[in-house]
């Protein structure tokens, strides 16, 4: 009778222990939302499956790229930096989270990173995520084909959203696009919320793989303004 309690006990406790995990794991866009500094660095997330993650963050006046590398002897967390938004890094953080230490080198020691501009590049068109254990984001090749065929475009206020259903939900959202302009400045947003390989579904730990708010970077002005030609008036 007490072994059963006991089992009874452990089969409704270990959903709850699943959910929490999950819960922990996928909710980490808060950070992404928000100015990434040095110090909130060591908070964003290292995936279950070690999978990578690249990010391009662009508010206001700073412009940030954040690998995350765990593909190596050692987990690897990297910021660059441009703050302010003329295309050109100026300060470099990396978080260590196994031996939980922070360094501040001249330049990422992480070997996914060559250059600032051609990363930015990398991770809007999606190639650095083909090429590399990392998350499948969608990215602008997806968008713009969208914008082609004027399939699933959503006027905004002042931009557009442009949302993937999944094939086999049609209801569901598996991806969704936002790209705006308002007083000079310009909204681009990448959100993959997940995908699926085979039968298996794969959510991102981080859901943006782009986030730009009221960004001046030069970069995200061209992008944004070609979007903006393609969209339907």
């Amino acid at each position: 009778m007490k072994k059963r309690r006991i089992w009874f006990l452990l089969l409704l406790f270990l959903p709850s222990v699943y959910i929490t995990l999950s819960a922990s794991e996928f909710k980490h866009d808060y950070l992404i939302k928000q100015p990434l500094t040095d110090t909130r660095l060591k908070f964003m997330p290292v995936p279950s499956d070690y999978r990578n993650y690249f990010i391009l963050q662009s508010i206001d006046d700073t412009t940030n790229v954040i690998i995350g590398d765990f593909v190596g002897t050692e987990k690897l967390i990297s910021m660059v930096m441009d703050l302010n938004s003329d295309g050109k890094p100026d300060r470099v953080f990396e978080y260590f989270p196994d031996i939980k230490k922070f360094t501040t080198p001249a330049k990422p020691t992480t070997s996914f990173y060559k250059d600032f501009t051609d990363i930015k590049r990398q991770i809007i068109e999606g190639t650095i995520f083909k090429n590399t254990y990392s998350y499948k984001m969608n990215s602008i090749d997806l968008l713009k084909l969208r914008l082609e065929k004027g399939r699933d475009i959503f006027k905004t206020e002042y931009g557009y959203t442009v949302k993937i259903y999944d094939p086999d939900k049609p209801t569901t959202i598996q991806s969704e696009f936002f790209f705006a302009k308002q007083h000079g400045r310009y909204d681009l947003i990448f959100t993959t919320y997940y995908y699926k390989i085979f039968n298996t579904k794969i959510a991102p730990v981080v859901f943006f793989s782009v986030y730009c708010k009221s960004s001046k970077d030069p970069m995200i002005a061209e992008i944004v303004e070609a979007l903006l030609k393609m969209a339907p008036k």
